[in-house]
């Protein structure tokens, strides 16, 4: 059975890192950045079926009461071993105050366990999980959302493990044709930056009046990420997309990343699909260091 690249680089991590709980818990977060790998939109202004694991700041749109449940699965090919699932679900009430949850669960797979000879002598569980429950609540006037959420952060690798609570905050701003948004992930105030894993992420959205393309309505918009790590070089997002009929979505762009000072470039697609109150969607990242693509398949329904 062939191991996992990614597995090796979190085992290279963690021999790097002191003590060992709580650089497991840097490495279950940083985990996580590969289903990040996969938003098309910053982390700041997500929407899909799983926003509220992104940003706290997150509502659902509308007037009256509402529910929004959401999964997702991702997956990368054997050369990665990631699999993963998000579940998620927002209830608003009446009045301003969006009330989230959500799961997930990323699992890195074909690592075993070898001594003196080739011969597996079992396998070695590596996952990152992740608990969150959130609230956010809408000033309409203002066009500001506000949000906080707490989040329990469980991570393994071979026989060390730890659970870490985490206080995110975001806020969103939306008009006529903008959107901007800033967030926390993952931040645990009680632990240095250098072990806790955390990142911040600012977005801006610019979205044009809605015109007419070969006869149908079309909406574009043009968006901008920049997101921040211990260690890392600021990493930096660019996409744009089109909107048909309110009906059909097509996101491309890049992300650039840095570490030492070396840069990567990896690309960014994303397709969805609006049937009524459901909405399916995938998103692509390009991969990075050699690794092969991770994909991210999502259905969302919200009921009123």
């Amino acid at each position: 059975m062939r191991n996992s690249p990614l597995a090796g680089l979190l085992l290279a991590l963690f021999a790097a890192q002191a003590p060992a709980a709580k650089a497991q818990s840097a490495i279950a977060a940083d985990l996580w950045r590969v289903a990040a790998g996969t938003l098309v939109v910053p982390a700041a202004l997500a929407t899909d079926g799983s926003a509220a694991l992104w940003t706290p700041a997150y509502a659902i749109p509308g007037e009256g009461p509402g529910l929004r449940a959401g999964v997702e699965a991702i997956h990368a090919p054997a050369d990665e071993g990631v699999t993963g699932a998000v579940a998620s679900l927002a209830f608003h009430p009446r009045g301003a105050w969006t009330l989230s949850a959500v799961w997930g669960r990323l699992e890195v797979g074909d690592l075993v366990r070898t001594e003196t000879s080739p011969e597996a002598l079992g396998s070695i569980p590596a996952y990152a999980q992740v608990v969150s429950v959130g609230v956010a609540r809408s000033f309409a006037r203002a066009g500001v959302t506000v949000g906080i959420a707490a989040r329990a952060l469980d991570g393994r690798l071979d026989e060390h493990g730890s659970t870490r609570w985490a206080a995110d905050a975001g806020v969103a701003y939306s008009a006529r044709h903008w959107r901007l948004g800033a967030t926390t992930h993952f931040f645990d105030p009680s632990s240095a930056s250098a072990i806790s894993g955390a990142s911040y992420s600012v977005g801006a959205e610019y979205r044009t009046s809605v015109s007419d393309l070969w006869g149908t309505p079309a909406l574009f918009a043009v968006r901008y990420g920049f997101a921040l790590a211990h260690g890392e070089d600021p990493a930096h997002l660019l996409t744009a997309g089109v909107t048909l009929a309110g009906l059909f979505e097509l996101d491309a762009g890049a992300a650039r990343e840095g570490t030492a000072g070396t840069a990567v470039w990896r690309s960014r697609m994303g397709a969805a699909v609006t049937a009524g109150r459901y909405r399916v969607y995938i998103g692509r990242d390009g991969g990075v260091n050699g690794f092969d693509a991770t994909y991210r398949f999502g259905l969302a329904a919200t009921l009123r």
